[in-house]
């Protein structure tokens, strides 16, 4: 049976198309943009230079920070009004002033009726052509309850827009991948505005040496090119299509780890 199941797995692997590579997204012109982010600094890690070239074509572009960025209690009290007062000046380097705290907690954060209301209604008034949201493969567990909780809403929701998975924690399988190399410079100085996380952390060495990395999969590479990396979501969900696989190798990969 071991012989059968390896020849088996041998004539798959043989079946395979030489270097399959993300296609490229073009950012449109004068759409509606939604992005969820977990904490503040998420939405300009993950998505930070495609939203700075929607802003540059005209888009309306609305952001909804889930979590007071509370750091799950490990941050000093007024970590959370700091937080909001760097997005807001994090956005605006980008041109965008159109934004929601919903003040979940941070670290915390388990869907309800109560959000998916919230969410449903976002979708419905704002009707975005283009959504954003965490990925479900993410390591951080309020990426992946959020992003999974958006997903499940937009993929009952009657409408045509595209929804897009974004990478911070744990780079995903990308399916789409953006050119942000003339507005690296702006997603740089969008990360900058947010001095209470790096103080902390290294995010934006970390971020943009991602962002050189996904350049290699643009078709056309400058000398220095950088790119964001995404999934494109499924509107039709199933067992079997790839933002399941990818929750179900989350909650595998947690396990694995925890061995």
């Amino acid at each position: 049976m071991k012989q059968f199941i390896a020849k088996l797995q041998q004539a798959k692997i043989a079946q395979l198309g030489l270097c399959p590579l993300p296609t490229p997204l073009t950012p449109i012109h004068n759409g509606k943009i939604l992005v969820f982010a977990p904490h503040p600094d998420d939405e300009i890690l993950g998505c930070g230079g495609t939203l700075a070239l929607l802003r540059q074509k005209g888009c309306s572009i609305k952001v909804i920070f889930v979590t007071d960025g509370s750091g799950a209690g490990s941050l000093d009290a007024d970590a959370p009004l700091i937080r909001r007062k760097e997005a807001i000046e994090s956005l605006a380097t980008l041109g965008i002033n159109d934004m929601e705290f919903l003040d979940e907690p941070d670290g915390g954060f388990r869907n309800s009726s109560q959000f998916e209301t919230t969410v449903d209604t976002l979708l419905h008034q704002f009707n975005p052509d283009w959504l954003f949201l965490p990925s479900v493969l993410d390591y951080h567990r309020d990426h992946v309850a959020i992003g999974h909780a958006v997903l499940n809403c937009w993929q009952r929701c009657e409408t045509s827009s595209r929804a897009f998975i974004y990478e911070i924690w744990s780079p995903l399988p990308a399916t789409r991948v953006v050119d942000i190399t003339p507005v690296i410079n702006l997603k740089k100085q969008a990360i900058s505005c947010y001095a209470l996380p790096l103080s902390h952390c290294n995010y934006l060495s970390a971020i943009i040496g991602l962002a050189s990395y996904r350049g290699l999969f643009l078709p056309k590479k400058e000398e220095e090119s950088y790119a964001e990396a995404f999934v494109e979501a499924e509107k039709k969900g199933s067992l079997s299509g790839l933002q399941y696989r990818m929750l179900k190798l989350r909650i595998y990969l947690e396990n694995l780890l925890r061995n």
